[in-house]
């Protein structure tokens, strides 16, 4: 399968694959000593046009994340082509090897979510990928570049293109001959995100899971929309992680206070934390997304002021809900407590989670599955000691037993202990 006539061109270093029809060469450019890729196939092969198809998919892309294509010729006998070699390590060889961190992971992440993009955005006819797998993503410093076009197809032919892909890496719907769009390119990325979380550092990180299961759903009608619409989740992730290094370790920060049933004093705990920052010169805002705390409190509190749509009353800084209040107002800058009341979707949305839960054997509890990660905190409300213990043995990870006081709006001593003691690691908050 060596095609006739290019000895005087290109010294063979390699052949990397070779069937009866096809065959993958790795080459020598003789006249500039550059290593190439040689791909032949035989003309009577069905699929021969795949040669001339992958060439014209190819250079209407505009990214320097794939590789060039140099030449296109014919023999009598067979297509070639000649491509660039793309040098540096697969993400699986890298891996093999390799435990990565959550700031590689994700920038390895959005760069391929950029090179996709530039396949589903170029011309009026997107381009969709389809071979996905970490043998295909190259790591060049922080950046990857993607290789074998082999199976790629127009969105305009998808509908007659063959059930082909990766068994574990390519979507249901491609592999079942079902409809198929940019979203498989979407599933393709998030197995990647999937496989990568894997071998990183931050494999129960909930934000990461949360998002590679909705990028990897099988039913395409739920799964994320667009390349685009996953790249902008994983830019929100990194910029949390961005910020640090560049703001004070508490601006911009968000704290969700969420139960795990109704009636647990998730408000009490979130307004308390909300005081006792302030008392320590740390700018913390009390923020509701489900009620009108703050409506509540403006009417209830004497001396209470309110300015640009923050409640003030000694160590305690509400915002208001900005639908009921002042209009076009920028938020403060600081760190922020989400009352989030029950729900977990909302608490997933903030840097750090607390979850406070209660023992009163008539309230039903049903804890989410990341309750176990590192970056999330549980407080026992108006529990036994007993029942603290037990829920600690049962999720295997700390629980902080909250006081009881008697105060409606102060801030007790025992409050301010247990409140230091959840926020003694700077790391976190």
């Amino acid at each position: 399968m060596i095609p006739e006539g290019i000895e005087d061109r290109y010294d063979i270093v390699q052949i990397l694959q070779e069937t009866a029809a096809t065959a993958v060469l790795l080459v020598n450019y003789r006249q500039i000593g550059a290593l190439r890729i040689l791909k032949a196939i035989h003309r009577a092969h069905p699929d021969a046009y795949s040669i001339l198809s992958e060439a014209n998919l190819l250079h209407g892309i505009k990214s320097s994340q794939i590789p060039t294509i140099y030449t296109v010729e014919d023999t009598n006998e067979m297509y070639y082509l000649v491509e660039e070699y793309v040098e540096g390590q697969s993400l699986r060889e890298y891996l093999l090897e390799t435990i990565i961190s959550k700031e590689k992971l994700l920038k390895y992440a959005i760069s391929l979510c950029d090179v996709i993009e530039a396949m589903h955005t170029c011309d009026d006819d997107p381009i969709i990928y389809r071979d996905m797998k970490p043998e295909h993503v190259i790591l060049q410093d922080d950046s990857v570049r993607l290789i074998d076009f082999g199976i790629s197809v127009r969105k305009s032919k998808a509908a007659k293109a063959r059930p082909l892909g990766t068994v574990n890496w390519a979507a249901p719907e491609q592999l079942n001959g079902g409809f198929i769009d940019e979203r498989c390119d979407v599933y393709g990325v998030g197995k990647i995100i999937e496989f990568m979380q894997k071998h990183s550092n931050v494999r129960e990180d909930f934000k990461i899971k949360k998002l590679v299961s909705q990028a990897t759903d099988e039913n395409i009608d739920t799964r994320i929309k667009s390349i685009t619409v996953l790249k902008n989740e994983l830019l929100k992730i990194q910029g949390n992680k961005e910020r640090k290094k560049e703001e004070n370790r508490y601006l911009g920060k968000r704290i969700a206070v969420v139960g795990a049933a109704k009636s647990v004093g998730t408000t009490k705990i979130a307004i308390s934390m909300c005081m006792y920052l302030n008392k320590n010169k740390i700018d913390a805002y009390y923020k509701d997304e489900k009620s009108d705390t703050v409506h509540n409190l403006l009417k209830n509190l004497h001396g209470a002021r309110l300015k640009d749509g923050v409640l003030y009353h000694k160590n305690f800084k509400g915002i208001l809900n900005y639908g009921d209040a002042i209009e076009n107002i920028t938020p403060p800058i600081g760190m922020y407590i989400v009352d989030c009341g029950t729900d977990y979707d909302l608490a997933m949305s903030c840097d750090r989670v607390i979850i406070v839960t209660g023992s009163a054997p008539w309230i039903s509890v049903s804890y989410p599955e990341w309750i176990r990660d590192k970056s999330v905190y549980v407080i026992g409300n108006m529990c036994t000691k007993l029942a603290c213990i037990k829920l600690a043995k049962e999720l295997k990870k700390k629980i902080y037993m909250y006081p009881q006081t008697g105060s409606a709006n102060g801030l007790a001593k025992e409050e301010e202990r247990i409140i230091q003691e959840l926020l003694r690691n700077e790391r976190d908050f």
